[in-house]
């Protein structure tokens, strides 16, 4: 109880956790979803359902026009004139041809140009191919081709490229008009990792012997041999003996020979001599064919 100006008055009451419950019992705390709001709704899966069936129409759609182009002639290859084939020089265009299965009525949209160069570039005389298409109904192709410079001896003969790649045996019918490298063994060529540091050497005796006069200018040499303590030693044709060049000063070593042809032909040395040694300062050692041994000055 409580006094105040108007009487007594009841003390207040205080209102539990129930009390609280009860009196919030009367309030409606949903609120409903306006009308407008639900038409929204559907309208925007409406729009939904009809932009799935025009994305699956167009794909559909595109589906069939590919075929259509697939199977037109305006794509198509009409004639081998269309296949402009270039750097080839000892395959022939029908072989180029043939590795790509292309011909008259070849789609050119089904037709992938990298898998294409990818099939050629397997070939062993070939290098580096490039194909691409040319629309409406062309192909051009590009053919880069392996150039050998020597037949290497490795059990069978190999022709072998300036970096010193091992490329392709020599079969029947192959060219021949090589020098033949003898003295190396298979496994000092690595797969992949190009040929010997050796190698390097060998183009340098075969760049030497492209200057030398006959009968030791390059295109008459047969056969250059390797010998890891004495060096190269080269034979050619015609020449009955061999012409030793040692480990290096080969332009050197092909002028001084160059300069002693002559008098060895003068004396009729030619025919009698085995191995002409170039493999010593101002002078060249002759073996003749008996076993002796002797020297032909040279002048400085």
């Amino acid at each position: 109880m409580s006094w105040s100006p108007y009487g007594l008055s009841p003390p207040p009451r205080h209102r539990g956790l129930w009390g609280r419950l009860r009196g919030r019992r009367g309030r409606n705390t949903f609120r409903r979803r306006p009308a407008h709001g639900r038409g929204r709704f559907w309208l925007r899966l409406l729009l939904v359902k009809a932009g799935l069936l025009s994305l699956a129409g167009l794909s559909v759609g595109l589906v069939l026009l590919y075929y259509h182009l697939l199977t037109s002639s305006y794509f198509c290859i009409k004639d081998l004139s269309n296949i402009d084939i270039s750097g080839t020089k000892r395959l022939s265009p029908e072989l180029i041809r043939e590795l790509l299965q292309v011909g008259p009525d070849t789609n050119l949209l089904a037709f992938r140009p990298q898998r294409a160069a990818q099939m050629l570039a397997a070939h062993p005389w070939i290098a580096e191919a490039q194909v691409s298409r040319r629309w409406p109904s062309g192909l051009t192709v590009r053919i880069t081709e392996r150039e050998p410079v020597a037949l290497v001896q490795v059990g069978e003969l190999y022709y072998a490229d300036r970096q010193g790649h091992l490329f392709k045996p020599l079969s029947p019918g192959d060219p021949l008009d090589f020098p033949v490298i003898t003295g190396l063994q298979r496994e000092d060529f690595t797969p992949g990792q190009g040929g010997p540091v050796i190698f390097a050497r060998i183009l340098e005796v075969m760049d030497a012997l492209r200057e030398a006069p006959p009968p030791l200018h390059l295109g008459n040499i047969s056969e250059i041999h390797f010998d890891p303590v004495r060096g190269f030693t080269v034979y050619a044709n015609g020449l009955q003996s061999g012409v030793h060049l040692g480990l290096g000063d080969f332009a050197a070593k092909v002028e001084k020979f160059a300069r002693v042809w002559p008098v060895l032909v003068q004396r009729g040395y030619v025919r009698q001599v085995s191995l002409i040694n170039l493999d010593y300062p101002l002078r060249v050692l002759l073996t003749f064919r008996g076993g002796d041994d002797s020297q032909v000055g040279m002048e400085r």
